[in-house]
Parts: C-alpha cells; structure tokens; sequence
C-alpha cells in the first residue's frame, strides 16, 4: 500500500512507529481528536509555497488519516494503466513530461471501466486485459481558490493490439510509444512525475 502524498517535489508520508527518516520533518500523532485538529493544520501548513520540506507522520495510520484528508481537501478519483505487450510497456508524452494514460471517473462507472476508457480514450488502444490492481497514487494540487487530492487508481495491463496507437491530442498528449525495461530505466524515470515513477516501480515488479 502507498502511504507517501506528493505535493511538486515534496510528500507527506505516514510510516510506522519507530522509524526514523534522516531527513525533513517528523511529527508523531495518534487517533485523538486534538491530533486530528494538528493533522489539518499540518495539511495546512503542508500546502504553503513556502514550505519546502517533506513531512513524515508517524503514529496515526494513513487508513485513519485519509479521510480527515478528504474532508479538508477537495477530494478527485481518477484511474489508469500501466500496459504490457510482449514486455514492453505503453507511456504517453503529456505536457512535456513521461506519464501514464488515466484520467478522471465518470459518474456511475467502477475504477476499473474508467482505467479501461481512459487508456482507450488516450492511446486508441483496444483488447486490454485487467491483470492486478497496483497501489493507488496519490498527489495534492491547486484547485480553484484551494487545493484538491486526487487518488489515482491503477491497474496492470495486457494487450495483443498490434494496431498504431494515437495520441489524444485534446488530453494534451504528443506521442505514445512502447518502452523496454531498459529505457525505462535509462530515460523514462528521469523526465517523469514521482507518482509514476512509484507505479512503474510497482509495475515492473510483477
């Protein structure tokens, strides 16, 4: 399970009693009411610009902590794949940087029709297979007049579709390709969000 938030280049993770991070900030909380009023003052003083520190959260499971986080923030579910062909996997170029198709839930579907659709919708791909569910991705950033948390629910995927794949240019995207392992590690992680660097991770293992 991922317990680590991010926000730009910094995160906010619950870890377990007795760990000790060499660096940034630590705070202990527990399941009171006074730590859950120190939690949003955390997420508070979390999304500060001017706050450039990671922050560590012991003693207060993150299953505990997740819904305090909901109710402060504007909360967005979205979900997408990571893609297996012939042990090569499927990335997409958006914005400049290396990503995963996904996007957000349409009301009425489960997460898993959405990461279909939402790879179809992006790529123009066609015959996926849902083989595991990875750990969900987390991120907190502007929206509106606040901020907002996105979860983002991922799923392994395979594909027998030998077809050209096309980018979905009003998503913002310029190029999809298939990747090897090796480029994955040599090019793909290094010009790339942190949320999909953790899922690649999880996906390479399986």
């Amino acid at each position: 399970m991922n317990t680590r938030i991010y926000l730009n280049d910094k995160f906010l993770e619950f870890v377990s009693l007795g760990t000790q991070p060499s660096q940034d900030q630590s705070i202990k909380l527990d399941e009171s009411e006074e730590s859950e009023k120190k939690l949003k003052q955390i997420i508070e003083n979390f999304t500060d610009e001017t706050q450039k520190n990671s922050v560590f959260i012991s003693g207060l499971a993150f299953e505990k902590a997740f819904p305090i986080l909901k109710k402060s923030l504007h909360y967005i579910e979205a979900a997408g794949g990571f893609i297996e062909k012939n042990n090569e996997f499927l990335f997409i170029r958006r914005h400049n940087r290396w990503d995963l198709p996904k996007g957000k839930l349409e009301k009425g579907e489960t997460i898993e029709e959405a990461a279909v659709r939402e790879c179809e919708e992006e790529c123009a791909i066609k015959n996926l297979t849902l083989k595991k569910q990875l750990p969900s991705s987390f991120h907190i950033y502007q929206y509106k007049k606040g901020y907002a948390i996105k979860q983002s629910y991922w799923f392994y995927m395979t594909t027998d579709y030998s077809e050209k794949l096309i980018p979905q240019a009003e998503e913002s995207i310029t190029e999809v390709r298939w990747c090897s392992r090796e480029e994955i590690e040599s090019s793909i992680l290094k010009d790339t969000y942190y949320t999909i660097s953790d899922v690649t991770r999880e996906g390479l293992k399986k």
